[in-house]
């Protein structure tokens, strides 16, 4: 069902100096629509074919599905062929499952005695596909981009989670340093093992939980992504009361003091989560994101500056490619974005949020000397190689989305202004009716 989502009663949070105040805010009225997105990057050059001997096939990558074929892999060890022309056991060496491989070399074996036909070249390039570890050849969800699908360990394999335990609404147990904590999962209803999917993380609020993430689409993102994408809600913890500090358990839609107070294994819940959906899906390493609201956007900014995809600065094994985050602050003691570990940003701010602080300076908040959505997007912006400028705040009756320049291609930075209070759903405060889904599904889609 969907409902108004205009303010939240925000308990204090481990939010640099801010505490968190309940209240009314109006909404702005409906703005015009923000701007688009470019368009996906295109198909790698096609490789070059193998020559022709006497034997069995070449060892050369396949050709995927989606996109011409690429200038990556060289011959490898491609399996050997049989004795009357049979297929190759084995893909090629040239890059592993999941990269673009170099050399564009041809295989090195030919059209067999009443065989069947030889290797065509390379991997697929960039904005194509990836053939799996196997052999077996793969489809990518991307639509364009410029970053090849990577594949997970469960593609081409059957999950060992149950059926009936995703899609539903329920809870999935998973013990993290051994404390039992839990998610809700959502799948696409035709779900193929040989299909590479994005994941997206969708990190609910103060007082929220995975249920509500769950009733609300994932901040309505599900219903954009035309089974293009796995979502996953991790529950949080106890920020405060007699329970202060356990993982949360209630059933309902929202539960109170639900939060992400640091130092509660709450990256580790990250990184539990992401290793058994990739164990048992076919995941695109490559494309994984995290978005959020308020404590949850604030947790996803976390999650991009401690599991940057591009050159992880932990021991953890994956990494978000972009985050999008709507009404955030920073956590307190968190790290700093850097600019040796990227991450596409997407930010949206209301000018007269009365709970997180639009930029330090908002006359409808008490908190001064706090850098604000408008500060945070500013980190990123240095860290993503762009030029900043101070993005464009909207007048009465409308939104505007400020594109940083001169951004790395692969990581842009946006920011959208919106008259309005506290909200994931800008200028409406409702899922129905708010342009914030549709521009942030844009802006993931890009990669």
């Amino acid at each position: 069902m969907k409902r108004s989502r205009s303010l939240l009663v925000a308990a204090s949070l481990t939010i640099v100096g801010l505490a968190c105040s309940s209240g009314t805010g109006s909404n702005g009225s409906g703005g015009s629509s923000g701007t688009t997105q470019a368009a996906g990057g295109s198909g790698g050059a096609a490789g070059s074919g193998g020559t022709m001997v006497s034997g069995g096939n070449g060892s050369g990558g396949t050709t995927a599905k989606g996109g011409s074929l690429g200038a990556g892999g060289s011959a490898g060890l491609g399996g050997s062929t049989s004795a009357n022309g049979g297929t190759s056991s084995q893909p090629s060496t040239g890059g592993h499952p999941g990269q673009t491989g170099t050399g564009g070399i041809g295989g090195t074996g030919g059209q067999p005695d009443g065989g069947q036909q030889p290797g065509s070249g390379g991997q697929t390039g960039t904005g194509g596909t990836e053939t799996s570890a196997g052999g077996t050849t793969a489809t990518s969800p991307m639509d364009g981009g410029t970053t090849p699908a990577g594949m997970s360990a469960g593609c081409n394999t059957t999950p060992t989670i149950a059926s009936s335990a995703y899609n539903k609404g329920k809870p999935i147990a998973i013990t993290v340093n051994g404390s039992q904590r839990r998610y809700i999962l959502n799948v696409p209803t035709n779900y193929d093992n040989t299909h590479a999917y994005k994941l997206v993380l969708a990190i609910h609020e103060l007082n929220g939980n995975d249920v509500e993430m769950y009733n609300e689409n994932y901040y309505d993102l599900l219903p954009l992504s035309n089974n293009s994408a796995i979502f996953a809600a991790p529950n949080g913890v106890y920020y405060a009361g007699s329970n202060a500090n356990s993982p949360c358990t209630g059933t309902g839609s929202g539960d109170g003091n639900c939060g992400w107070p640091a130092g509660d294994n709450n990256m580790a819940l990250m990184d539990a989560v992401v290793a058994q959906l990739e164990q048992n899906f076919c995941i695109d390493t490559n494309h994984i994101f995290a978005t959020g609201w308020s404590y949850g956007a604030s947790m996803s900014y976390e999650v991009a500056c401690e599991r940057p995809l591009s050159g992880v600065p932990t021991t953890a094994s994956w990494g978000v490619r972009a985050v999008a985050v709507y009404s955030a602050a920073q956590m307190s003691g968190s790290c700093q974005p850097s600019t040796t570990h990227p991450v596409a940003y997407y930010a949206s701010h209301g000018t007269c949020d009365h709970t997180l602080t639009y930029d330090g300076t908002s006359a409808c908040s008490t908190q001064t000397g706090v850098q604000g959505g408008v500060g945070l997007a500013k980190n990123w912006t240095t860290a993503d190689g762009c030029t900043w400028q101070l993005p464009t705040k909207v007048t009465s009756g409308a939104h505007v989305c400020t594109k940083m320049a001169g951004c790395n291609a692969e990581y842009p930075v946006e920011f959208c202004s919106f008259n309005g209070d506290h909200t994931p759903f800008p200028d409406s405060g409702n899922e129905s009716s708010s342009w914030g889904p549709q521009e942030v599904w844009t802006f993931l889609s890009q990669f």
